[in-house]
């Protein structure tokens, strides 16, 4: 019994990288320091792309001499997984909690209507199309989406999340999502995880952390598709979400 239950939480315990706001404007040496860790190690992470930037901030970062699209294209050659990032990383709406995961803040896409959300997916999915790069999952910018957002991403054929609560994938609402619960290397005994990492706030101690993280799990962070692959809608599943929701709703209102 007790080798049945290590095996069970062996077999659904790894740890997903998750990197956010890839676009042609980025810390582009900080993305070099992290492409030749993952290669080192195997790590193959799921890269949040911008499509159509237009993010002020973001775009005070410095361009490459190369043609983005196609090291885009090399990344998803590698078998690193490519999602689209919202389209152009504006926020030009605020939701106060009404936002699908409840956490509220600055959006892209909360709060506008279903026809407005369309548009900017379809936008946003063109770009890809366009660059011959197949795309089937999103993440919003700053995790602001809402009901909307899952209509519009099932009408573009994307039915697949990098976000949300719990310790294992799960579908709800004809999406299947992958949860992402902290912006740091917090790491459970058991469950799927997705670190979210922004390369472009990186300093050097930032970037030792997850060489030090990569050096001491690298058996066990996995890929995209073995991630997706542990969808679970058991009832444990569910009481976690809720728990976790709880938990992160706290924390974030002190702080």
């Amino acid at each position: 019994m007790l080798k049945r239950i290590k095996k069970y939480i062996s077999d659904n315990t790894g740890f997903l990288i998750r990197l956010d706001d890839i676009a042609e404007n980025m810390n582009w040496d900080m993305m070099e320091h992290a492409t030749n860790l993952f290669d080192e190690f195997g790590v193959k992470p799921v890269l949040g792309v911008i499509p159509n930037n237009k993010d002020p901030e973001l775009l005070s970062y410095p361009k490459k001499n190369i043609n983005f699209w196609e090291q885009v294209r090399t990344w998803k050659n590698r078998g690193w997984e490519i999602a689209m990032h919202g389209n152009n990383h504006v926020y030009d709406k605020f939701c106060s909690k009404s936002d699908y995961l409840g956490l509220g803040g600055n959006s892209e896409f909360c709060n506008h209507t279903y026809e407005n959300q369309l548009e900017k997916i379809k936008c946003g999915l063109d770009k890809f199309n366009n660059e011959n790069i197949n795309i089937k999952t999103f993440f919003a910018p700053n995790h602001t989406f809402d009901e909307n957002t899952l209509l519009a991403l099932k009408k573009c054929g994307i039915t697949e999340i990098v976000d949300g609560y719990g310790l294992m994938p799960y579908e709800e609402n004809g999406i299947k999502f992958i949860p992402q619960l902290f912006y740091k290397m917090i790491v459970f005994p058991f469950g799927i995880q997705s670190f979210q990492i922004h390369l472009n706030y990186f300093k050097q101690d930032d970037f030792d952390n997850l060489k030090q993280f990569v050096e001491l799990n690298s058996k066990k962070i996995i890929t995209y598709d073995q991630a997706i692959s542990k969808l679970n809608n058991n009832f444990l599943s569910k009481i976690s979400r809720v728990i976790t929701k709880k938990i992160l709703q706290i924390k974030r209102l002190i702080g």
